[in-house]
Parts: structure tokens; sequence; C-alpha cells
């Protein structure tokens, strides 16, 4: 199974990444973008629900500043966007390129005795 593990930072939180991307933009002559960012991770293996949230809760997000969507690829949460009038994107590593953090986590995720098959990054 495939499941999603969408991390945003938590309401009255900075969105620190958003910032960059927005002066990113600006230098770019794009001025009037609205901008939400997220990371997150596509984690495959044979979970069920509860050990999927004990790895989105207790090892990728910090719960006290960040808010977590964790559901199997291709639910219809996944695709929702921080905020109604928002467009929501995913941007992955380009296939060949090292996901250091993804190996990371799935070297961490086997501290907790759950086997999973593969873990990606995502944005």
């Amino acid at each position: 199974m495939l499941w999603e593990v969408d991390i945003y930072p938590a309401s009255g939180q900075p969105d620190l990444a958003a910032e960059a991307l927005a002066a990113e933009a600006h230098d770019l002559g794009l001025e009037s973008l609205q901008l939400k960012a997220g990371r997150g991770y596509l984690i495959e293996g044979k979970l069920d629900r509860s050990q999927i949230q004990t790895i989105a809760e207790q090892l990728l997000a910090d719960r006290v500043v960040e808010t977590t969507v964790v559901a199997e690829v291709g639910a219809a949460e996944l695709h929702a966007p921080p905020q109604n009038n928002m467009q929501a994107v995913h941007v992955l590593p380009k296939p060949g390129v090292m996901d250091p953090v993804a190996e990371s986590a799935l070297s961490a995720i086997a501290d907790f005795d759950i086997e999973v098959e593969a873990v990606r990054t995502l944005k």
C-alpha cells in the first residue's frame, strides 16, 4: 500500500518555505503570488492506519508547530489545498536524484520496528 503524509505549518505558525518561494518569485517579477508550502513523504509498505499515524506523528512531524494529513495515495483529502482559493502542486525529486531525507526516514522507521519498502520525499 502507498501512503502519503503531508505536513504543513500549524495555524498561526510562520510558513518559512512559502516566504522563501515568494522571495524567489519576486526576483523573477512574479509579485502577486499567494503561496503556502508544505513537505511530505510517500511511504510504501504493508502498513495499517495506526502504523502510518505513529510514523507521521512521532517521527516525521512536530505536532506543536505542524499539522499533518495522512491518507492512501489518491484520497481526496490529499488534493485539498491548505486554503480554498489555492491549487495544490506536489513536487518530487527528479528520478535518479539522491533523496537523503527519505533514506534517513527509512532508517528511522526501522527503529520503530515497522517494515516499509520505500520512502520518497515531496514538497
